[in-house]
């Protein structure tokens, strides 16, 4: 890595906004009308995965087609939940606005589907801030597989060396190594050491600032 950053790639739930109740009343929406069972501990187990990961975990393996079909209106469900609901997390937006005031390059790249992006982008104006949206689906692995955040520091038109991603997950913080990028982790109450393994961990946002980032290479 190098000894300057030029470039911030932002993670979206946990992140930006906390979407996690959305997803989960989704989720369970989903498994009653499709008459599936559904627990508050598979959806901790499998959050933060690609829907076409979670669906054979949750219910087996099944036709790509059915896969799909049910993540299209599991995706459905969250953005009628998330347009009415979605606020930004502490120290989000006044981080954002200083790096891009700075002169950053800044990505989302998040897992959860374009459509979702787009939705919370327009509720949150995130268009403001960010260069580029990169969709989880788009790439051939998600996390903790580094391609989303390859193909957004590509799109940026940056080293990943010279990038720093923004995550809340272990294997988001996976993912940005195995890319050979800095990492700050945003943990909340949690202490888990694979959220450690970050350059930095934080709480939340409101502790990280432009000089935190400055002096992080």
């Amino acid at each position: 890595m190098t000894d300057k950053i030029r470039a911030v790639i932002w993670d979206l739930d946990g992140v930006i906004i906390d979407s996690a109740e959305e997803h989960k009343r989704s989720w369970y929406r989903l498994a009653e009308r499709e008459g599936l069972p559904f627990s508050d501990q598979q959806f901790h187990d499998t959050f933060g995965m690609r829907n076409d990961t979670i669906i054979p975990i949750l219910w087996g393996e099944m036709p790509v087609q059915r896969i799909q079909e049910l993540a299209d209106l599991k995706e459905t469900y969250f953005r009628e939940f998330v347009r009415d609901t979605a606020a930004p997390l502490p120290g989000a937006i006044e981080l954002l606005t200083a790096l891009r005031n700075a002169g950053y390059k800044q990505a989302l790249a998040s897992s959860t589907p374009i459509k979702n992006i787009e939705v919370i982008s327009e509720v949150l104006g995130l268009e403001k801030y960010l260069n580029a949206f990169i969709s989880g689906e788009t790439v051939p692995h998600g996390k903790p597989a580094p391609d989303v955040f390859l193909k957004a520091a590509a799109e940026l038109g940056v080293e990943p060396a010279e990038s720093l991603v923004i995550e809340d997950a272990v294997a988001g913080v996976q993912a940005a190594h195995r890319g050979g990028m800095y990492c700050i982790s945003v943990a909340g109450k949690r202490n888990l050491p694979g959220l450690k393994a970050a350059e930095l961990m934080v709480k939340d946002l409101t502790q990280v600032n432009l000089e935190t980032i400055r002096t992080l290479a």
